[in-house]
């Protein structure tokens, strides 16, 4: 086992906005610790480039960024009150996210029924009459 340590895109912290937190992670490779990653809380799972980095480290890099994220303001917030509470110590770290514009707000948005499908149920319910 090798440890890295991976920059993840973690989110909650207002729209189209987003915070580059480092987490130290255990893995046989870099992809295997991208992987482990991802499925941190607060980590957004849904973008494909969420993982920024990742970076191999010694035994000493690992406890020490173990260290830093133990003193964390954001991470050791538990609710949404408790971060608001902690947005001016946040702020200056925050970067904007340029995931959501143009073609990709569309991904997101609830699908429509295809117009076809539409007519079929419509003329099966007027014949139904």
């Amino acid at each position: 086992m090798a440890y890295y340590l991976v920059v993840c895109k973690c989110g909650h912290v207002g729209r189209n906005m987003y915070m580059p937190i480092c987490f130290p992670v255990e893995a046989a490779s870099g992809k295997e610790a991208a992987i482990i990653a991802r499925m941190i809380p607060r980590v957004k799972h849904d973008h494909k480039d969420a993982i920024l980095n990742c970076v191999q480290t010694d035994l000493e890099g690992f406890n020490y960024q173990r260290e830093i994220n133990a003193r964390d303001p954001y991470l050791l917030c538990k609710s949404r009150h408790e971060q608001r509470l902690i947005l001016p110590l946040i702020q200056n770290r925050l970067v904007y996210d340029s995931h959501c514009e143009g073609g990709d707000k569309q991904k997101y948005k609830k699908k429509k029924t295809n117009l076809l499908v539409q007519s079929r149920k419509y003329k099966i319910v007027n014949y139904d009459d």
